[in-house]
């Protein structure tokens, strides 16, 4: 039992601490994903250890403490998704409704057929802005119904699992598709006006998973965000970034995002809201998200029931308000970090991704 609880607890150390090298080779990538999981698993071989206390030796012991440490690395780098930590976006339910914006952003999931459950869900929630990715034609003629009342729209519908439909019934300007890394992987950017009149610059995101099969380089990913944080950070809108991220809140990645574009995220504080694999509960990680600038406030946040897909759809509704940018602090890039996006962006792809 001492050499599996040896040979477990080198593993689990090794996942642990092997995503602070800074590679952009999948692996070093993927084992960022399950934060949550490696803790499950590490409180089974802490107990074990200390069961076995009094015949352990010396290099046992050193193993045992090497746990404990990355324990507490993964306790750190996920506590501030937890319900326990500070509210990074405040709360902001009386503002004036004509600064309100309700986005329902979802996976589909290309091979999935139920439009129905989807519709319902929109129909359900009522969101000004509908951002559906792995959409390809099908998908588009099963969601026709919606173009009645959202007359704004962008679309991309693709057979490569990264089409995407964009739908909003308020008003777009300078509303455009993009491919900002690869000719086959698009996004979107615009501007929206809320019923106030106030503009509202929104990107919408789906980057290549770092996974064997699409990509063995997180390059494509990574630079993508970073191209964008590096936009929203020059950007004199309020700002709204959201999609399907294929990154997990706690990567490094995500994090230089998020300060670089010093943006909010509203999960921060209430919960992971995980949303991938919507059929497996055991390898659940938070994929989907949204980003926003410190004017706005939260109204609500949701992750919706099963709708067919292998993700949940979110709803997030926000609202327009400056005064919140007293109380709240934007996240903020050092001259490194920022250093760091700007040489990210501008990397070139590299063979097999």
């Amino acid at each position: 039992m001492i050499l599996f609880l040896t040979l477990y607890t080198a593993f689990l150390i090794v996942a642990v601490f092997l995503p602070r090298v800074h590679n952009d080779y999948w692996l070093f990538k993927v084992l960022e994903y399950p934060r949550l999981q490696k803790m499950v698993l590490i409180i089974p071989a802490l107990a074990g250890w200390l069961y076995y206390w009094p015949q352990l030796e010396t290099h046992h012991r050193i193993l045992f403490f090497l746990l404990c440490a990355a324990a507490i690395y993964v306790a750190y780098k996920v506590w501030p998704y937890t319900a326990i930590a500070p509210q990074e976006m405040k709360l902001n339910k009386a503002a004036a409704a004509e600064n309100a914006l309700k986005i329902f952003s979802a996976n589909v999931y290309q091979p999935n057929q139920q439009y129905g459950r989807l519709l319902q869900q929109i129909k359900d929630t009522d969101p000004d802005l509908i951002f559906l990715l792995e959409t390809n034609k099908a998908w588009e003629r099963g969601l026709k119904e919606l173009e009645q009342n959202y007359p704004y729209q962008l679309k991309a519908p693709l057979d490569n699992t990264y089409g995407l439909l964009f739908y909003s019934r308020l008003k777009l300007e300078k509303e455009k598709i993009a491919y900002l890394v690869k000719n086959d992987i698009p996004s979107i950017e615009a501007v929206v006006q809320l019923p106030s009149g106030q503009k509202v610059q929104v990107w919408g995101l789906h980057p290549e998973p770092p996974v064997p099969g699409e990509n063995l380089y997180s390059t494509a990913k990574d630079k993508e965000l970073m191209k964008v944080a590096l936009k929203v950070k020059d950007c004199r809108l309020p700002v709204v970034v959201f999609g399907d991220l294929n990154d997990v809140a706690w990567s490094h990645t995500t994090e230089l995002f998020r300060k670089t574009s010093r943006l909010l995220d509203p999960r921060r504080g209430r919960g992971f809201y995980s949303t991938f694999s919507a059929h497996h509960w055991f390898i659940r990680f938070p994929l989907d998200y949204i980003f926003c600038s410190n004017e706005f406030g939260l109204v609500t946040m949701k992750r919706l029931p099963k709708n067919g897909s292998d993700h949940f759809a979110t709803f997030t509704h926000i609202v327009y308000n400056p005064q919140m940018q007293s109380r709240q602090s934007a996240p903020h890039a050092d001259r490194e970090e920022v250093a760091e996006a700007e040489e990210l962006a501008s990397q070139p792809l590299k063979e097999g991704s």
